[in-house]
């Protein structure tokens, strides 16, 4: 039933919810009805729900290039990309999913600033390939300025890698790796580079790429290019390792207690089928 207070109406008439909105005016909203679900329904639901959860967890285990240099519908450009890829792996009978070494292929080019994209920038490819339990991010050389190339104002670029690890099919994640290097806007060239991680069997590795410009003054000072705007990162490679990961065991802290390097992801279950 509806209320009252003199100036306004509030709670439920008829059809009807009124409710106060933040500058005091009365928002008018039709009544929720309760929508019986099919199993469909329900089963698009749950896929987008896993995606949701595997898409921050890249997020979240590459924020040292990502950080918080990305457009505004990067979160749901992604999360349309994951639910598409696992769609993809999802097998309906078994309700299960199958996962190939390739099956995150179309994570690689990911930009996760549209607005100052790395392409505009990097005029070369970054490789990954897996060798062992070696992930290699390889950087062929590149011509300054044809091929790599500084905004104005700045002299000096810090390439980042990271690589975000999880265990798809246990609900694991690590903390994200990284390496990275300096450039300078005198060299007229970059040697080729390769970078290089450890990663255990079983597990879904997605390698990302950053360009962090700024300012060297000669007396060593460094400050950022100062835009947030101007942020490229973008994923570079995805793939799992083949084999079955082994969660090592926990560590003694400096406290004497114990911790594992390897964390739950809640809310993400995916269970799967051998290829």
């Amino acid at each position: 039933m509806g209320k009252f207070d003199g100036k306004q109406i509030t709670g439920l008439v008829g059809g009807l919810v009124f409710r106060k909105g933040e500058d005091k005016t009365t928002i008018v909203q039709t009544r929720a009805v309760k929508v019986r679900q099919t199993k469909a329904t329900k089963e698009a639901g749950s896929l987008f729900g896993k995606s949701s959860k595997l898409a921050k967890a890249i997020r979240t285990n590459l924020f040292s290039i990502v950080l918080d240099g990305y457009d505004k519908k990067m979160v749901n450009r992604l999360t349309k990309l994951t639910r598409e890829l696992l769609t993809h792996c999802y097998k309906k009978d078994t309700k299960t999913f199958t996962f190939r070494p390739d099956s995150f292929d179309r994570l690689q080019g990911f930009e996760f600033n549209l607005k100052s994209p790395t392409t505009a920038k990097l005029w070369v490819k970054p490789e990954v390939k897996l060798i062992g339990n070696q992930l290699q991010v390889h950087l062929p050389e590149m011509q300054i300025p044809d091929q790599f190339q500084f905004p104005l104002g700045t002299n000096a670029c810090e390439i980042r890698i990271a690589v975000a690890m999880m265990v798809l099919d246990q609900s694991l994640e690590h903390e994200g790796l990284f390496q990275s290097m300096e450039v300078n806007s005198d060299q007229t060239f970059i040697a080729a580079q390769q970078f290089n991680f450890e990663v255990p069997d079983g597990c879904f590795c997605v390698a990302g790429l950053n360009l962090y410009y700024y300012t060297r003054t000669q007396e060593g000072i460094r400050s950022s290019s100062g835009e947030k705007s101007f942020h490229p990162s973008a994923i570079c490679g995805a793939i799992i390792t083949p084999g079955t990961f082994v969660r090592p065991p926990a560590v003694r802290t400096a406290n004497g207690g114990r911790a594992s390097e390897w964390h739950d992801i809640l809310g993400l279950s995916l269970a799967t089928t051998g290829v």
